[in-house]
This record gives structure tokens, C-alpha cells and sequence, in this order.
């Protein structure tokens, strides 16, 4: 995850140049949302693995007083041709009337504004007509090699304010011509659609954005969003028309502004994670890289990706079945066939007693009809608090859960989910800080930012008849390293509860 010390990311591109691969972001001030805030310029900051960014100066200042793009540059998007870095970039005036303009460089550090910006404005189909501020940006740019042209995607509104995103076509990457809207969203809870990006994979055309309903993201609840998602469409060709596949959700409620640069041959996903704090948005940051698996019904699906030098540092794993210093509270916890098993009326836990903070946490695990079973992180001995990643397999939900003392644990997300009774599932959470990815069978489901526990103990939650196998808890460890930050707790056993049989 990467923010600069003191700032946040939104809206952001990468691009390769050598070995390195170069990022430009909105930034702005951290914690600032809720009174309102200021993007002047664009953040740069480069890394070898798309997972470690080292900042640099940031590039393209706002313009002067009455220029075009007076309050801020916003959303890059870059393309190389012939050694020249073109970067289209949106900037908007006094009266949050949007365009899009165009910089280059040679260097990536160095750029020069072209001197007839903006480059692209929404047409006459456009809010532009009706005399409301005019939304036009978040450009994406795409080498239409079959047809001999380039084509720019953005964010606009149509005069009846339906949601879209519409496309320009460029033979010369400076000249655009508007060819209108590519997509409309005809459904009105959706009341914008941001920050597209086209990707070719064999014979079809992926347009992934974010789908957005409700106020404006920053300083208002999470609560007030009925839709704040990834999401994308698939054509036959680069302009449509599109259809919404049967996984077009990807991410919800917590996510935004992904990218899906392909690199050496892999196509990555990286995107925005909103932060909380009171109860407001208030800042952001970039994801660390995911991977695009590619399916044959020509659907996608998001999966993790880790980098060659980043290595697992092992703290427990049940090959040996050695559950020493677990303790349990309800239920039988039995072994018997490399599984562990457990038939339980109620809910019942098992926690390894070492606290820490950051875990990559894992099982394999089979529900019986009505049965449910969870992950606990930052749990406490006693699992009166923490969170549960749970799936339930009466509701079909996978969702993560804060376990709260005295009271009722609270929904923090839920994603209905395909569970298959009398087959083995693979359930995974990988925390690191106040950032949690939850994984079903491989596949990138909830995303979420909760700051309530920051440390504690992992175990696991079963209600009903469920069998465990393969449990492994590690650390993923970078090139630098870092000190173990998992130790035994050393509370008197009574605390602890009865323990299970082994």
C-alpha cells in the first residue's frame, strides 16, 4: 500500500520506462476531505515491483489564474510513442468546468503543457448544453492498432444527466474528434462512471471503471453510497457495444479508480482504498498489485500477486498437526484425517494465543448444509473481539465482521458468494495495517479499511458440522525484511477457557 508521508492518492496511471515503472497520481493533504480539498499538481514516484514506490518531485502545477486548468491537474493517463511520453490529464476552472489537456516529456520527470490545451472537451451531446458544470475527465488512452488510431476514454454526462463515458479518436495523439458516448448508464442510481481503462485480451475488449452513486466520495459516510464499485463491460470491439458479464462487480463499497496495465505479458489490477476515520472518507491510498486471470467464458477475475522478492515467513502452519497453544471456546475440536473437525450446535472458536499485527492467513474448509466457518484476525484470547471473515453457506455470503464484547458484532461488508456443499473451499485474509483483501478460492472479494483493532490474535469460528485442512498463517516478508512482531501471550490459562481436544 503507498501514500507519500502527508499525502494521499487518488486517480492515478503508471507507466514502464526500463527496468522501472513510474507512477502519477492526484495527491493532496491527508485528513483533509471532510472540510474540502485541494489537488494542484500530479505525484511521481517510481518502483521495480509495483509493490515499493519511492517518491519523487511532483510534475504539472495547476495553471495560472483564469487558465483552463486554474484549480488543479487531476486522473493521468500516458502513452508512448517514438520515445515521447504523452500524458492527458484533466483540469478544471473556477466553476468545476472540466477538459482535458495534454504534457510531454522524454524523461517522465521533465513535461511541457501543449500550448492549445485542453485537447478533448465533451460535445454538444454533453451537460456542456445545458449550462451545469461540465464533467470531462479521467482520460484513458488506447493505441487502436487495427483501425490506425488512438482512442481517449473519459468520464462526462449526458444533457439529461444520465452517467456515461465517452470516447474521442486521434490519429496524431493531438488532434481529437469527438465520436460521443461509448456507454450510458441507463440505471439512475449510478450518477457517475470514472475513470475507464480499456484492456484487449485476445479477440475482446474489457472496459473496466468505477460506478459510482450518491454525493461526491470525499468527507461524506460510506453509508451514503448505494453504489461505489469496480465494475466492467466486454465487447467485440473498442467502442462497443458492451455487455455487463456475469461477475461485472468486482469490487464494492470501498474501492476505486482501478488501472489494468499489462506488463511483460501479465495484466495487473491496482486501484484506490478509501480510509475511514469518524466515520468519514477522509483520505486514500494505492492498492498493492493484483492480477488479472483471464477465463474461458471470457470473464475476468482478480487475483493476488506477489512479487518475486517478496517471501512468507512462516507462523504456523498444521502439516504436523500441532495445535500447541491454541485454546478453544465450545465445541469438540477433533483432528482425524489430516482435517480438523468440529460439529457444534452454536458457534464455536479456536484461537492461537501469539499476538501480533500483520498476518496472511489461510484454510481450506468444508460445510455441511447450514454450517458456517470464519478466519479471526486481531482477535483477542478470549474471541470476545476482533474480526471474522466469514462464509456462510445457508445465506450464500462471504463478509467480514467486528466482533465487538457485550454486544452484537457488526456487518462491516457482505458479498453473496457460489458455495458449493460437499466441496473444499479456500477462504483467505491478508491484513496489513488497517487494510484487509479477502480472498474465496483465489478470488479478490472484499477490500475494506477498519483502523478499531490494530493488533491480536488469528484463529478460527465454525457453527455446524465443518472440517478444516491446510491452515497456514504467514508474514510477507520484502527484500528489507523486518522483525517478527508475533509473540506467545503469557495470560494465566483460566483466561483462556477450556481447551479442545487435539
Amino acid at each position: 500500500m503507498y501514500h507519500h508521508p502527508g499525502e494521499y492518492v487518488t486517480d492515478f496511471c503508471i507507466i514502464q520506462r526500463g527496468a522501472e515503472y513510474h507512477l502519477f497520481h492526484i495527491r493532496g493533504e491527508r485528513w483533509t476531505w471532510p472540510v474540502g480539498y485541494r489537488e494542484l499538481d500530479l505525484g511521481h514516484a517510481v518502483s521495480t515491483d509495483l509493490r515499493a514506490w519511492t517518491p519523487r518531485e511532483p510534475v504539472l502545477p495547476a495553471g495560472p489564474a483564469g487558465a483552463w486548468d486554474e484549480c488543479g491537474n487531476w486522473a493521468p493517463d500516458m502513452i508512448e510513442v517514438d520515445g515521447v511520453y504523452y500524458c492527458y490529464y484533466t483540469g478544471s476552472d473556477v466553476k468545476n468546468n472540466q477538459a482535458i489537456g495534454l504534457a510531454t516529456s522524454t524523461d517522465l520527470y521533465h513535461w511541457e503543457k501543449h500550448p492549445h490545451n485542453p485537447v478533448v472537451e465533451p460535445g454538444p451531446w454533453s451537460d456542456r448544453r445545458v449550462g451545469r458544470d461540465v464533467a470531462g475527465r479521467d482520460a484513458m488512452v488506447f493505441a487502436d492498432a487495427a483501425h490506425a488510431r488512438y482512442l481517449l476514454y473519459y468520464t462526462a454526462t449526458m444533457a439529461d444527466g444520465r452517467a456515461c463515458i465517452a470516447v474521442s479518436e486521434s490519429t496524431d495523439l493531438i488532434d481529437w474528434r469527438d465520436l460521443g458516448p461509448t456507454y450510458i448508464e441507463e440505471d439512475r442510481r449510478y450518477n457517475r462512471l470514472e475513470s475507464a481503462y480499456l484492456v484487449q485480451h485476445d479477440a475482446r475488449y474489457y472496459l473496466f471503471y468505477s460506478a459510482k452513486g450518491g454525493p461526491k466520495s470525499k468527507g461524506f459516510a460510506p453509508t451514503d453510497f448505494p453504489h461505489f464499485d469496480i465494475v466492467y463491460l466486454v465487447s467485440d470491439a473498442p467502442t462497443g457495444p458492451w455487455q455487463k458479464p456475469s461477475n461485472h462487480e468486482l469490487l464494492t463499497e470501498w474501492t476505486c479508480a482501478s488501472e489494468h496495465p499489462t506488463f511483460d505479458g501479465v495484466t495487473y489490477m491496482l486501484y484506490i482504498v478509501q480510509e475511514e476515520i469518524e466515520g468519514l472518507w477522509g483520505a486514500s491510498v494505492l492498492s498493492d498489485p493484483k492480477r488479472i486471470a483471464w477465463q474461458v467464458d471470457g470473464t475476468v477475475q482478480v487475483h493476488e500477486h506477489v512479487p518475486d522478492n517478496v517471501q512468507p515467513e512462516v507462523i504456523f502452519q498444521s502439516g504436523d498437526s500441532d495445535f500447541t497453544g491454541w485454546v478453544a471456546h465450545g465445541g469438540n475440536w477433533q483432528w482425524h484425517d489430516g482435517a480438523l473437525d468440529i460439529d457444534a450446535d452454536g458457534p464455536a472458536f479456536y484461537l492461537n494465543t501469539l499476538w501480533g499485527v500483520d498476518v496472511c492467513w489461510q484454510v481450506e474448509l468444508h460445510l455441511a448444509n447450514d454450517a458456517a466457518a470464519s478466519l479471526l484476525v486481531r482477535a483477542n484470547p478470549s474471541a470476545m473481539a476482533g474480526y471474522r471473515i466469514g462464509l456462510d453457506q445457508a445465506r450464500g455470503v462471504i463478509g467480514l465482521y467486528q466482533m465487538i464484547p457485550g454486544q452484537d458484532e457488526r456487518v462491516l461488508q457482505e458479498r453473496p458468494v457460489e458455495i458449493c456443499s460437499g466441496e473444499w473451499h479456500t477462504i483467505k485474509a491478508v491484513v496489513q495495517g488497517a487494510f484487509f483483501d479477502i480472498y474465496l478460492d483465489d478470488v479478490l472479494q472484499i477490500v475494506r479499511h477498519h483502523r478499531v483493532y490494530a493488533d491480536g490474535c488469528f484463529g478460527l469460528h465454525a457453527q455446524g458440522h465443518v472440517q478444516f485442512r491446510n491452515l497456514r498463517a504467514y508474514r510477507q516478508i520484502g527484500p528489507a525484511g523486518a522483525a517478527a512482531d508475533w509473540q506467545r501471550r503469557c495470560l494465566p490459562r483460566h483466561l483462556y477457557g477450556k481447551s479442545g481436544n487435539k
